[in-house]
């Protein structure tokens, strides 16, 4: 990876823990599961070639997850709340439903946690903006309207 990887301190934790995950559970648990099925199984009679290609995919997440992590700069909580930065978790209204992200960086993207990364079209839309600015948001499916409302 040339480039430096902006992430917030939650994000990075959660990186390193899904790569020791890898390596130290579900690598070792299928490495495990391959090596019964080739040690009871003929060759010939061997259909496990959906295992392999899990421990491939595992292998290339690892792969990236070091990449990432090599490359990770870990971007301090902001001290100010006057303008939305990496690790600002802000509110923001859209036709009067509100909403809550925390911009974690250029990746770690969480829906489920509401992490955006600062390089989706809403978090780069709100970097630098105050509480109060009405913000277009360029999306796939058109432009959006928030306000946002506040920033912590």
């Amino acid at each position: 990876m040339d480039r430096k990887v902006y992430v917030t301190q939650a994000v990075y934790d959660e990186l390193q823990a899904e790569l020791a995950d890898i390596q130290q559970v579900r690598k070792p648990r299928l490495a495990q599961l391959l090596g019964s099925i080739s040690g009871e199984i003929e060759p010939e009679d061997r259909s496990d070639a959906w295992l392999e290609e899990q421990m491939e995919l595992l292998e290339r997440r690892e792969n990236e997850l070091r990449q990432t992590l090599d490359a990770a700069e870990i971007v301090p909580k902001p001290d100010s709340h006057e303008k939305v930065a990496i690790g600002s978790t802000i509110t923001v209204d859209e036709d009067g439903a509100r909403h809550t992200y925390t911009i974690v960086g250029s990746v770690g993207a969480d829906a489920d946690r509401g992490w955006i990364t600062s390089e989706s079209p809403l978090g780069a839309a709100l970097l630098d903006r105050r509480e109060g600015d009405r913000v277009t948001v360029a999306t796939p499916s058109g432009p959006r309207v928030v306000t946002l409302q506040r920033i912590e």
